[in-house]
Formats: structure tokens, sequence, C-alpha cells
């Protein structure tokens, strides 16, 4: 019999880690209810509490924050924290992100969304929907987010021709203030890259008497199912369920390679 030991040298800390808990560091952005972070922690807590699981959740805007020592660190939209555990060699996991290639890939767990693949599906909703289409509006929601620069290249994938307009932000009130200018675009079908700004704009063309084109958000947040809109969903179950399996995991001591999952969002088609 072999047994397994951890490889000689100072990069990975030799032998299984033990943890008391979990350490759930999110962006403020996460306090907001109606926004992705405040529903990935309201699902995440009541998964971790329901599998008996000790957990303590802070907000990576608080200047004075480190990560609780004997805690394994659960990180979203954190990367001072990411940072942190790359310099300590700390194994994490990374919700909704995947660590940069390299070394920090063989310790850093991660669960996150082919973003690029549910925007390359919600336009072919569209394309299906008018395969005469040639007037498109694809929404971005915040500048410099990579998940919606993913969202936004797979639409554009689909539809090359497409106007691209920014609403600078993920909430109502940001697809509300672009809306003139999509709905002038679009007229023949508009991908928001989440279901707030498509809400948003879906109450602005019915405020202003205008013709609502085709339109097909992303996350299938609470607000699609209200409202009847197509959408690319993120797969939520999926993601919990993953994310706490890696921490049970690591928390009990297992020390085998860092795992990478990659999920799918799937189409909801609404009337």
């Amino acid at each position: 019999m072999l047994e397994r030991r951890a490889a000689s040298g100072t990069f990975i800390p030799g032998g299984a880690q033990f943890f008391d808990g979990a350490h759930l560091i999110f962006d403020g952005r996460a306090r907001r209810e109606d926004s992705f972070g405040g529903r990935l922690v309201e699902k995440l807590s009541r998964r971790l509490e329901r599998d008996g699981i000790k957990f303590r959740l802070d907000f990576s805007d608080a200047l004075s924050l480190k990560i609780r020592r004997g805690f394994f660190p659960v990180l979203w939209e954190s990367p001072r924290f990411v940072e942190s555990c790359l310099k300590a060699n700390r194994p994490a996991i990374l919700l909704n992100d995947r660590p940069a290639p390299g070394l920090s890939a063989t310790f850093l767990d991660s669960v996150s969304i082919d973003d690029f693949s549910g925007g390359a599906g919600a336009a072919q909703l569209l394309f299906r929907a008018n395969e005469n289409g040639k007037n498109w509006a694809i929404v971005g929601g915040l500048e410099g987010d990579v998940r919606s620069q993913m969202r936004v290249a797979g639409a554009q994938s689909v539809l090359k021709n497409a106007s691209v307009l920014s609403a600078g932000g993920w909430y109502f009130e940001d697809g509300y203030r672009v809306a003139p200018q999509v709905l002038g675009a679009g007229g023949d079908g508009i991908f928001c890259a989440n279901d707030r700004l498509a809400h948003a704009i879906s109450t602005f063309a019915r405020e202003e008497n205008r013709k609502l084109p085709t339109i097909v958000g992303f996350d299938d947040a609470p607000i699609a199912e209200k409202i009847g809109l197509t959408t690319m969903a993120i797969p939520w179950d999926e993601l919990i369920f993953e994310a706490a399996q890696i921490i049970k995991k690591r928390m009990n001591g297992d020390n085998a390679g860092a795992r990478q999952l990659i999920l799918t969002p799937r189409p909801i088609v609404r009337n």
C-alpha cells in the first residue's frame, strides 16, 4: 500500500489543514437584497446552517477586516482578500470567479458561471424569435465587471452587428437611465446582462407607450418570474451545493488539488 504524503518544499504547507468554520467575505454590494451578491449570501447561509457549518459573514469594504484565524475563507468580489490568501499560500474558495492561471490555481478552489456561454445563449434566443432582425441591442452592467464583459462578449459572438450600450451598473435605476437609447438601438431585440436592467427597460417602454421588442435577461432573479421575462438562469441550486461541498471537505482536512467548477446557465423561456 502506498501512503499519500505532502510533497517536500515550502510553497504549499504540508499535511491536512482543518478549520473551525467558514469566513464569508463579500463585497459590500451584497448588502443589497435585490443584488446577485445578496441572493448568494442568503442561499449559501441557509445551506451552511442546514449542514451545521459554523460561519461568519463580513463585508470587504471594512478596512480593518482580516480573515478570521482558523476559518476557511469564502470570497466573493473581494480581490484584497484573494491577494492576502495568495501571499500566505492559504487555501480559499472563490465564488463566481476563478483564480488566475498558474500557482494560485493550485490551492484556490472556485465555483463560477460560464457567463460567455450564457450571453451567447441569450443572443440565440433573440435570433430564434426574429431571424430577420438586424437592429439588436446588448446592454452591459457595471463597467469593468468581468461578468458583464463576458456576457456581452458572448452575445456579440452571435449578434455580431449589435449595438452595445453600458448601463453603468446592475440595478433598476441604471437600466432606466439608458432605456431610451436602448429602445432606439434594439428595435428587433434586446439582451440585458441581468434581469433588473431588463425590468427597467420594460418598465420605461410601458410608461412611455413605446413598443418593447423581444427582450432577454440573465440570472432568473425573482423579478424575472414576476414579469414573465425570458432569461438565462444561473443554476443556483448547483452553485450552492458545489460550494458547500468544497467548504465541508476543506474544513475536514481535504488537501487534494484545487477544484475549478464552471456551471452553465440554462434558458428559461416565458411569454
